[in-house]
Formats: C-alpha cells, structure tokens, sequence
C-alpha cells in the first residue's frame, strides 16, 4: 500500500511540475496559432490528476475527524472542496473546449482566460497532496505518522 501511495503522490507532484512549467513557458514557445498541441496532450493527465487529486482529497478528509484535531480537519477540508472544485471546473472547461463548435469568437478568449485559472489550482491542489501522501504512511489505519 505505501509504494502504491509513493507511486500516486509522485505522480500528482509530476503532474503539477510539468503543468506549472508549461503554464509557465507556453508564451516562450507558442507561436499564436488558436490551437496549443502541448497542453492537448498535457489535459489528459491533468483529467486523471483531478480525478486521483478527488480520490485521495476524500480519503484525507475521511481520515481526519472533526473531532481529532482542528488544524488536521480545517487542511482536510480544504484539499477536499478544493479537489471538488479543481474537477468541476476542469471538465467543464475541457469538454467544452473538446467541442469543435465552441471554439468560435468570444470563446476562444475566455479559454485563454480562463484555462490558466483551472491550470494554476490544478497545481495548488495537485501538489499539496502529492506532498501530504509522499509525507504521510498511514491515514485509516491509524494516527499519522512522519516519514
């Protein structure tokens, strides 16, 4: 279970490297055509970072009782809405801009808007539990422990 863990941790902290870097560089190296080939394929892991980012949000936040702690719980519940928010506004804003059809006019400029905002909390929440899953061993089956 713990390499499984390392396994994901590391993937939602790669995840979010390789999306702040190329949110980063995208103006140093896009040429201003509408269409961006880098974060096509980039979209379909941050899909499954979100929905892993989901997953391990609600597994933090089952782990943290209300009654056990302030600090631990007021954490668990952030990562948890901020995962719940984090996929809500992805998908919307990635099936949206998988439709040919609204790829048209004012559309155009609120994905380009909009995007690095999804971008930017994607790195938020997708770091911040890599790192807790990377750090933490044991979250059900008993009081955390540093590793």
């Amino acid at each position: 279970m713990d390499i499984a863990k390392r396994v994901v941790a590391a993937y939602l902290a790669l995840t979010a490297v390789v999306v702040a870097a190329n949110l980063i560089l995208t103006p140093v190296y896009h040429n201003g055509d509408p269409d961006y080939p880098v974060w096509a394929i980039v979209n379909y892991f941050m899909a499954a970072g979100a929905v892993i980012a989901l997953a391990a949000a609600c597994m933090r936040r089952r782990s943290a009782r209300a009654e056990s702690g302030g600090l631990d719980y007021l954490r668990a519940a952030f990562s948890w809405y901020g995962a719940i928010a984090l996929a809500m506004l992805f998908f919307w804003e990635w099936f949206w801009q998988m439709n040919p059809d609204s790829e048209t006019g004012d559309a155009v400029t609120s994905h380009i808007v909009y995007f690095p905002i999804v971008d930017a909390l994607y790195v938020a929440v997708t770091l911040s539990l890599g790192c807790y899953l990377w750090r933490y061993r044991r979250e059900i089956d008993g009081p955390q422990t540093r590793t």
